[in-house]
């Protein structure tokens, strides 16, 4: 039997997944956000299977889950693990997991690539297994608008006092630049009259 050409997709999948729920639990475990633990938890779930699902399709395909040759989603996990396990906020460890972004995505004017695109590039799918990624790609989809939510809610109520500072001095700044352009124009008009 020909080793199938997308086990390197599967195989990644299996891997990221199980990283993806140790991590989602872990900081499910750590916050006191009630909404923002269920979500963290009813995402976890899905990850866990995912990786259990994607497991089983390896095997059913004859191969076994290889850590080492999986593409890393996670680059520091132990790191974002330990982040996520941390007592900080639940917005500053959304700003370390995501890279430092706590801004939404969506709200940047830039629309973001679908990781999914690609998957089905890949015409040798087979039907079982072409089931599997579409469920996959739709939870994954339904997960990360959960979490976003989550996100921008936590976010969106944890601004800092600095923050709150640094917002209404560049209100202020712009607000004397309009003063400034429109004390010149009255200057300019009151010296043409």
């Amino acid at each position: 039997m020909t080793k199938p050409t997308y086990l390197p997709l599967l195989n990644s999948i299996a891997v990221n997944e199980a990283k993806g729920e140790k991590l989602l639990q872990t900081w499910a475990d750590a916050t006191r956000d009630a909404k923002l633990k269920a979500a963290l938890e009813f995402v976890a779930i899905r990850e866990g299977e995912h990786a259990m699902a994607f497991t089983k399709r390896m095997c059913e395909l004859g191969h076994a889950v290889d850590e080492d040759s999986a593409y890393q989603v996670f680059k520091d996990f132990d790191g974002l693990l330990a982040c996520a396990a941390s007592d900080i906020s639940d917005a500053d460890k959304v700003a370390m997991l995501s890279g430092g972004e706590r801004d939404d995505k969506r709200d940047s004017g830039k629309k973001q690539r679908d990781p999914f695109v690609g998957f089905f590039n890949d015409t040798s799918i087979d039907p079982e297994t072409g089931a599997l990624l579409g469920r996959y790609i739709a939870e994954e989809r339904d997960s990360g608008r959960r979490l976003q939510a989550e996100y921008d809610r936590v976010c969106a109520g944890s601004r800092s006092d600095d923050d709150q500072v640094a917002a209404l001095c560049e209100t202020v700044a712009a607000l004397q630049a309009d003063v400034a352009k429109l004390s010149r124009k009255l200057k300019k008009k009151n010296k043409a009259a």
